[in-house]
């Protein structure tokens, strides 16, 4: 598992830098032309993740009767604290990178979280968890409550401020007629690829010229009552217009929601304000690359007799006083930087490796009061089967007699802790499978099906609305003591219909180790009684069957069925243009003589199996001589 989850990381890391690449080769063409209408030029839309988990949540609450639980919200938290600890790195890197990538490179890592939409469906395939924090259930729902209302409060507050903001300021607003304005504004946006028109208000009430709203159609270009000469002009609508094609509004949405659910973490705020202000680096640089001298210095003096902070959802030309002094220095004086497209790939890469990585898990309980006590004191045992136990019984294999008290009350006093978030898989291991329910003819009432292996315990209750529940096993099991309660000698009384198979022997040459060899076999008809049954191909054998290169002269037939009557054996040379036919009334003791040259056989058959249930058969072999 782990090798898969480095494979797939490494491959959505070299998708991301691909795509990065293909995205500024894009933005290139606006140095000398313009872009296709309605092209976006992000590395990817920053709301996905949000849509996704909404969608999800709306799902579970309109087609089935889960209710949100605490492993969902548990997976939902874990998701997010990947994304806080990612932020916090980066926020440490971030001088760093600063000094070795674009800034195109670095505000684009902070939009890399958005990515991990990708790995939350295939995340049930990632590695199991390397470390596990252990949360009492009663102690998580106060947390859980007291997070969910700084979260609640945090993301209105955002929101309301968005929107108050956005309300005041365009009510005061005058949008403008200026034609030549206008002109200008239109034909930017066209060259852009913007779709959607765009209004221009000015406002006494800002000093910076800004862009508000999400989507383009409830976006609108504000300019403070200034008088700006074209080329100014030009500059302003360039470095807006940058934001709105690289969607720069959504992504601070997506950070502020970031912000909101670890507003009790003081870096998440730190790091709110590093990625607003490496947005605007960016687009700072995408409007200058290959500026000269005199164009520098005239957006130095927009930035300078525009400074301020910026609020709601909205990108603007302005420099809060903290950042000032850096982009006016990347203005006036840029240094040489590497893309970064690699950088942004080994993060993603990384960053979806991180999946998975932690667990939560409840306080220890027994399984007795975990498990026992939410199902039906009248319950028992229904059906054993082992994985994996050992040498002799590899694979799913049935037990048919057991010590039914002593096995239930050693699992009821194991030591186990329920498992809220981590993805934990149960193949190739040693396992104890144990089905317990109410039998009624062929129903099983209130089956309960548990998976003990060394470290895991695999619960499937009956009446919830969960399916598996995961249980870390806190106690060494005494695998001798259990394998003591099975008796795997005992026969299955009740069997359930297979398919008849035929088994071959010819010689010592050729059944090695008197290894019987399997025929060809498929099924012409299966009755339950006297009503036909649907045929499962996937129990038809179409591997070659016999032998190639011996001289074989007989083989004995043997069945794990006893025909029932005579069955026929059709002969035909290789060529298959002669045949003859065998009764098996012919035969000694199932012994076929075998025709002096190479041919085809063919076995009819029917057989009458357990349960009433009767096949019709066809088993085939070759025999090539030399």
């Amino acid at each position: 598992m782990i090798t898969q989850q480095i494979v797939y990381s490494f491959f959505i890391g070299a998708i991301v830098t691909i795509v990065f690449n293909l995205r500024i080769t894009q933005e290139e063409k606006l140095e000398v032309g313009s872009i296709k209408k309605g092209v976006k030029t992000q590395l990817v839309e920053p709301l996905l993740l949000p849509a996704v988990l909404i969608m999800t949540i709306s799902m579970m609450l309109t087609l089935s009767k889960f209710t949100l639980s605490m492993a969902f919200i548990s997976e939902s938290i874990l998701i997010f604290m990947y994304i806080s600890i990612y932020y916090i790195v980066l926020l440490l890197l971030l001088p760093i990178l600063r000094k070795l990538i674009s800034a195109r490179a670095c505000s684009t890592l902070w939009m890399l979280p958005t990515m991990l939409y990708l790995a939350i469906q295939i995340s049930d395939s990632f590695a199991s968890p390397r470390f596990v924090i252990t949360v009492s259930h009663q102690w998580f729902k106060g947390f859980a409550m007291i997070w969910a209302a700084g979260f609640v409060g945090t993301l209105l507050w955002f929101v309301l401020s968005h929107f108050t903001y956005r309300t005041a300021l365009l009510r005061r607003a005058q949008m403008t007629d200026d034609a030549v304005l206008l002109k200008k504004w239109r034909h930017e946006s066209a060259r852009h690829g913007i779709k959607a028109e765009i209004p221009i208000y000015i406002s006494e009430q800002v000093n910076t010229p800004l862009t508000i709203g999400c989507f383009d159609r409830t976006m609108a270009l504000v300019l403070p009552h200034h008088h700006y000469t074209d080329d100014a002009i030009t500059l302003i609508f360039q470095h807006e217009l940058r934001h709105i094609i690289r969607t720069d509004s959504r992504m601070k949405l997506f950070i502020n929601l970031c912000t909101a659910i670890f507003w009790f973490n003081p870096l998440a705020w730190i790091a709110q304000r590093k990625a607003a202000d490496d947005l605007e680096l960016s687009c700072d640089e995408a409007v200058l690359t290959n500026a000269d001298e005199r164009t520098r210095r005239l957006y130095a003096e927009l930035l300078l007799s525009s400074a301020g902070s910026s609020r709601g959802f909205t990108t603007r030309l302005s420099a809060a006083g903290s950042t000032l002094r850096y982009r006016l220095k990347n203005v006036m004086t840029p240094s040489k930087r590497m893309e970064g497209s690699l950088v942004i790939g080994l993060a993603m890469a990384l960053l979806i490796m991180s999946l998975g990585s932690v667990g939560i898990a409840d306080s220890v309980d027994t399984v007795e009061h975990a498990i026992f006590e939410s199902i039906p004191e009248n319950v028992v045992i229904d059906s054993i089967h082992t994985n994996e136990w050992r040498d002799d019984r590899n694979g799913y294999v049935g037990v048919y007699a057991w010590q039914e008290e002593a096995l239930t009350a050693y699992i009821a006093s194991l030591h186990v802790k329920r498992v809220y978030a981590g993805n934990y898989d149960d193949f190739d291991v040693r396992e104890l499978i144990l089905i317990y329910g109410e039998r009624d003819g062929d129903d099983l009432n209130h089956r309960t099906r548990l998976a003990l292996s060394d470290d895991l315990l695999i619960v499937d209750l009956p009446d919830d609305d969960y399916r598996d529940i995961f249980f870390l096993v806190e106690d060494a099991i005494d695998w001798p003591y259990l394998e003591s309660l099975l008796d795997f000698d005992a026969v299955d009384p009740d069997p359930a219909p297979v398919p008849p198979e035929m088994m071959m022997y010819f010689n010592e040459q050729v059944n090695t180790d008197g290894e019987l060899m399997h025929a060809t076999r498929k099924i012409i008809s299966k009755k339950s009684g006297d009503i036909p049954q649907g045929v499962n191909p996937f129990f038809n054998d179409d591997t070659p069957g016999g032998v190639t290169g011996f001289p074989v002269t007989e083989v004995k037939l043997s069945f794990s069925y006893e025909p029932t009557g005579e069955y026929k054996i059709a002969v035909e040379d290789w060529e298959r243009d002669s045949s003859y036919s065998i009764l098996s009334s012919e035969l000694e003791e199932n012994v076929l003589k075998l025709a002096p040259y190479s041919a085809h056989y063919t076995v009819y058959a029917t057989f009458d199996t357990v349960r009433d249930t009767t096949y019709e058969m066809m088993f085939e072999f070759d025999i090539m001589l030399p």
